[in-house]
């Protein structure tokens, strides 16, 4: 113990306080908007089983997703939700032990790709799928997807270039 605390910098902080409430506050904010946008959605392909949105852009309406991204384990709720459950701890035990050492971006990247994460793991659980209902129509073959699916991939990207660029 003597050892780790010769080499921190004198007054140098075991723990970003800041960082900490930020990620937290960040994903639950994220978690919100998510939610909120597939109420909307959700309530308004209940009056109109499909909306176009865009002149064609996109089309909105619910699928049923068994699978993680692109379909994959398909029917292996269990799996999913137990990587997923994992993905948030490890994000969360990054933040909590290296509060001082993770850059502002790469804490908002974070707290971006939890939220993601969770919403589609509370639907998982609670449901047994996940509700995808966003369509690019101008991209051929490409899969319906939801808020929470966009969260990730963000998050993933902005946490990528966070560490390659130490921002």
């Amino acid at each position: 113990m003597q050892k780790m605390q010769k080499q921190r910098k004198k007054n140098e902080p075991i723990i970003d306080i800041y960082s900490i409430v930020k990620y937290f506050a960040l994903w639950i904010l994220f978690a919100l908007v998510a939610f909120g946008v597939k109420t909307i959605v959700l309530s308004a392909t209940a009056i109109s089983p499909t909306k176009q949105v865009g002149n064609g852009v996109l089309t909105l309406y619910e699928v049923h997703n068994t699978g993680a991204a692109f379909n994959l384990f398909a029917g292996q709720p269990e799996m999913i939700i137990t990587a997923s459950f994992l993905a948030v701890a490890i994000l969360t035990f990054v933040i909590l032990m290296f509060s001082t050492k993770v850059t502002q971006t790469a804490i908002s990247a974070m707290a971006f790709l939890s939220a993601g994460i969770t919403m589609n793991m509370i639907e998982r659980v609670n449901l047994g799928y996940v509700i995808d209902y966003i369509h690019c129509d101008f991209l051929q073959g490409f899969p319906v997807f939801n808020v929470p699916d966009i969260m990730i991939v963000v998050g993933a990207l902005g946490l990528i270039l966070s560490v390659l660029t130490k921002r």
